[in-house]
């Protein structure tokens, strides 16, 4: 699923992100290392590989429990 840029632009205002953290957060849901690399080669620091690593875990721990929660409801 790809993100509008209404929708990154109203991240921007309301959170007051850059876009390389965006990007990478954007990279880190959707765990797509692809759109990290693009990240990082905008940028010449580290912000795009410490937001991804931020948001890669939670977003892991998210599929597993709706993985789990899912099958607990539709094999009941």
């Amino acid at each position: 699923m790809e993100r509008s840029p209404l929708e990154m632009n109203a991240a921007r205002a309301v959170w007051k992100m850059n876009f390389m953290d965006l990007s990478s957060m954007l990279a880190g849901s959707m765990t797509n290392p692809q759109a990290l690399a693009f990240a990082t080669n905008i940028g010449c620091s580290d912000a795009p590989n410490v937001a991804y690593a931020t948001v890669y875990p939670l977003t892991a721990l998210l599929r597993i429990l709706s993985a789990q929660v899912l099958a607990i409801i539709l094999f009941r």
